[in-house]
């Protein structure tokens, strides 16, 4: 796995470079950039710090993302199928449209996310933090959401989700 700078990620970038597969990122430190239509598959992004960042489109499938900061982000059709963004801090990001099919967001604060259309099939949000949360029209089919917290969350179908009295419901009350 090569190590990259976030220099080095930008002047690629810039060059017209989209493919960043299998690259290790770990750390990297980019504010307001834009990275859409990347692929970062398999790539090591862990503790990543990504604010405000343009990641509209991109695949980061199978990828690292744990313990990373995606506040305000934009992941529109962002393709995160299998992606482990364990403790990721992911607060109002847009992930509307997103593919987070068999996703790790276990303990990931997702607080005022807007996750409408998004698929979320068998991902895992244990522990996740989702208020205020839109998650209108999303699939959480098969997904596990035991001590999540869906506190004024709006949209949200747990009719096909694996919920336990640990989970949080929009109105406050525990699931059952």
């Amino acid at each position: 796995m090569a190590k990259f700078s976030a220099e080095e990620l930008l002047q690629a970038y810039a060059m017209g470079e989209r493919d960043f597969r299998g690259l290790d990122l770990r750390g990297v430190s980019l504010f307001d950039t834009n990275l859409g239509d990347a692929d970062f598959s398999d790539s090591n992004l862990e503790n990543a710090y990504l604010p405000y960042c343009q990641l509209n489109r991109i695949v980061a499938t199978a990828t690292n993302l744990r313990q990373s900061e995606l506040g305000d982000a934009q992941l529109y059709q962002a393709n995160l199928a299998a992606a482990d963004l364990e403790g990721a801090r992911m607060m109002r990001v847009n992930l509307r449209s997103a593919n987070l099919e068999q996703a790790n967001l276990a303990g990931a604060n997702l607080q005022g996310a807007d996750l409408r259309s998004a698929n979320l099939r068998q991902a895992n949000l244990q522990g996740a933090n989702l208020q205020q949360a839109n998650l209108e029209q999303a699939d959480l089919t098969g997904t596990q959401v035991q001590r999540c917290n869906f506190f004024r969350a709006t949209g949200v179908d747990l009719s096909h989700a694996m919920c336990d009295a640990t989970t949080i419901c929009p109105d406050g009350h525990f699931y059952g």
